[in-house]
């Protein structure tokens, strides 16, 4: 691949996936607002606002789910690239291309809010069982990590076929392990890591399932045009959906 050709990849990505982008950049300005814009107790106060912990749940639940969803958390370099390099730059811009912009978005979104509340229960359950320290539910929890891990899990169905079951074990164990444990429980937030996978990985069928009746909706079009003679419509390269590689 020549130079050019690089280039024209990097040029159109934003337009081959303009929510990922758009995510992209929002998380961009956010970083900037939070590490030097704002002054550190002004930024405290963001972060402990826009937390998924159990208190910010019960008093503004909307709040706290769209605004954790916007600050990356920090955890260094190779969280940084296994977080935003590979689950958004990556796989969530792969999702978007190949099953669309409103179900890709659907389904990381549905991944963020359903392993938030299962979180936010299982604190409040384990809490008051004595299982979680009592400090718990006032514990900060933000971040996008819900969101890149249901992207990664969501495009099993595009890997060749002998791959998929162990990218999708690799993704459902990843979280546990560095888990901290407490008896057989792990901690909330490897909970909420393997429930936002599941989710993604229940996904595939939806959106595999999608691409496919799109696949063949365009097949029988452009037959359609072949018999009747009439010139079919290609397909826009960037909207090719998924191709199993088996």
């Amino acid at each position: 691949m020549g130079i050019d050709s690089r280039l024209r990849r990097v040029t159109g990505y934003p337009r081959r996936n303009p929510a990922t982008f758009g995510y992209l950049v929002l998380l961009a300005l956010d970083a900037v607002l939070v590490d030097h814009v704002l002054p550190a107790a002004s930024a405290d106060r963001l972060l402990l606002g826009i937390s998924t912990n159990l208190d910010n749940m019960r008093q503004h639940p909307l709040r706290s789910l769209l605004g954790s969803m916007l600050v990356v958390d920090g955890g260094g370099p190779l969280n940084f690239l296994l977080v935003v390099v590979v689950g958004l730059v990556v796989c969530l811009a792969l999702l978007e291309r190949r099953f669309g912009t409103r179900r890709a978005v659907a389904v990381v979104l549905l991944a963020h809010v359903g392993a938030t509340l299962t979180t936010t229960a299982v604190i409040a359950v384990a809490t008051g069982d004595g299982a979680y320290p009592a400090w718990t539910p006032h514990a900060l929890d933000y971040g996008v990590s819900y969101v890149s891990i249901a992207a990664v899990a969501a495009v099993t169905p595009l890997l060749p076929r002998r791959l998929r079951p162990w990218w999708a074990a690799a993704v459902l164990l990843y979280p546990l392990v560095d888990a901290d444990w407490y008896g057989a429980l792990p901690d909330f937030t490897s909970i909420g890591h393997c429930t936002a996978a599941l989710i993604g990985l229940a996904a595939t069928k939806w959106t595999a399932g999608r691409a496919a009746g799109r696949v063949t909706g365009e097949a029988t079009g452009r037959a359609t045009g072949d018999v009747t003679g009439t010139a079919g419509t290609a397909p826009d390269s960037d909207d090719v959906t998924v191709s199993p590689h088996e």
